[in-house]
């Protein structure tokens, strides 16, 4: 009986192998209107989606003065982006009288839209920002907030948008490299509705202070639907480099505060095993959270040219998926997007689609995770078991595995006699990328083995606790 078992669990891990397995693939370039491509006045930004599956796209003078700052969306079914509101020919842009220099966030909640942006050096001379709010995503239903706005003194810049559920905007400011909550929940009555949380020093960004506004926080990104009055709840920072020689950029995780108490709040840098969250140089390194928790980031420099999604495990980011590009250096798809200069990514609330702003072809990418095909290669029976990180460790450390088929797999730890310390995972798992925290504060210096074993073989590694 126990042979008739283990044949039949053989079987059943090698139909898995030949499972059909859901892909990222790149389907299509979408264009904006072509009068403003041609005339230059698109240059595309930050992005995101409300509830009903509209998406909408800055376009912004942070990165190209001749630019238009202007909102376009794109409804399902849509084949090209319609203009939302150009702010330079309304008049709220780059005038004496308009609170719009350049957009520097934007953020959805239901179908309510937020933008921020700083004012024109032509009107006042100090660093300040404007918040707009759409009700509805209607453009007259607009609540404006700023210097002289609504009597509110928005100071410093302020970039990126991300919200709670609770219509708290958390955004990056340019006032001590840190970061800035704004209330827009009518029913919070401290801080006012409009108002930002006051404190008297909110925390620094891992990479210390920004030189001259070249190196600040770009982006930033909630977990959909959480729980920001819980501080191990945890939202993300992204930030570009000073320069190639100096790299302050990276990607923030930030817990231990909350929503109406940000000072608590501690950023932590995220690392991971090839460097590759070690941000250049360029603006906006674009990030966003999906349904399943995944951080997104868009690289955007010469040295990246991707889009790819990590699990983050405290502070270090295994990567689980990358959007097929064509332009990547490392490892480049010629049957992926053409990337020229992917600024933001944005998920769809089922986690099937994907859109990737590019300010260098001035289009937006669109991207869907859909079952392409068995696959006919030997490689494709393949698994990895990455070294830990960090190694040596104290007292915890992450493990990362890749395989190519779902299946049952189990990761064991032993000590130096052989024996099992621990079982870290023990079931069935999915396809692709995954990664496991080890805590080894209960034992003693040395050195342990963790080894994967799955239908397809075994392999160890070896790790060093060193307390």
């Amino acid at each position: 009986m126990k042979k008739i078992s283990l044949l039949t669990l053989f079987v059943l891990l090698s139909m898995n192998a030949f499972a059909q397995q859901p892909e990222w693939t790149f389907i299509k370039q979408i264009g904006f209107p072509q009068i403003d491509t041609d005339s230059n006045w698109v240059q595309p930004y930050l992005t995101t989606m409300d509830s009903q599956g509209r998406l909408y796209v800055a376009s912004s003078k942070v990165t190209r003065a001749s630019a238009h700052n202007a909102i376009y969306y794109l409804d399902p079914g849509d084949t090209v982006f319609k203009k939302w509101i150009d702010y330079d020919l309304n008049g709220d842009s780059d005038t004496l009288t308009g609170n719009i220099a350049a957009i520097r966030g934007i953020g959805s909640l239901g179908t309510d839209l937020f933008i921020d942006a700083n004012i024109p050096f032509q009107r006042v001379a100090n660093t300040l920002s404007s918040l707009y709010r759409y009700s509805q995503g209607d453009t007259n239903l607009v609540e404006k907030f700023g210097f002289n706005i609504n009597g509110s003194g928005y100071g410093t810049y302020i970039h990126g948008i991300a919200l709670t559920k609770d219509t708290i905007i958390m955004t990056g400011i340019t006032f001590n490299t840190s970061i800035r909550f704004y209330n827009f929940n009518r029913a919070i009555t401290t801080p006012a509705y409009g108002s930002w949380v006051s404190l008297t020093t909110y925390p620094m960004e891992p990479g210390g202070p920004h030189n001259n506004g070249f190196d600040v926080i770009r982006d930033i990104a909630t977990v959909p639907n959480a729980d920001y009055l819980l501080p191990e709840t945890p939202f993300y920072t992204s930030r570009n480099s000073l320069s190639a020689a100096q790299v302050t950029g990276g990607i923030a995780i930030w817990t231990g505060g909350s929503q109406l108490n940000p000072g608590g709040y501690t950023g932590t840098r995220i690392a991971d095993a090839s460097g590759e969250l070690a941000l250049g140089t360029s603006i906006a390194y674009g990030i966003n959270v999906d349904k399943d928790g995944y951080l997104w980031v868009a690289g955007n420099d010469t040295t990246r040219k991707w889009v790819k999604a990590y699990q983050v495990l405290i502070n270090f980011a295994n990567n689980v998926y990358s959007l097929p590009s064509a332009t990547d250096p490392v490892n480049p798809d010629p049957n992926g997007a053409p990337f020229a200069n992917p600024n933001d990514v944005v998920i769809s609330a089922d986690g099937n689609t994907a859109y990737v702003t590019d300010a260098g072809t001035k289009t937006v990418h669109l991207f869907r995770n859909i079952v392409v095909g068995i696959k006919d290669k030997i490689s494709d029976f393949d698994f990895a078991l990455n070294q830990n990180y960090p190694n040596p460790f104290n007292p915890s450390t992450v493990i990362s595995y890749k395989l190519a088929q779902a299946g049952d797999v189990r990761l064991i730890v032993t000590n130096s006699l052989g024996e099992v310390v621990e079982t870290l995972i023990s079931g069935y798992k999915e396809a692709g990328s995954h990664a496991v925290q080890f805590d080894g504060s209960k034992l003693s210096s040395g050195v342990y083995n963790y080894t994967l074993i799955t239908a397809n073989g075994v392999t160890s590694r070896k790790m060093i606790l060193v307390k």
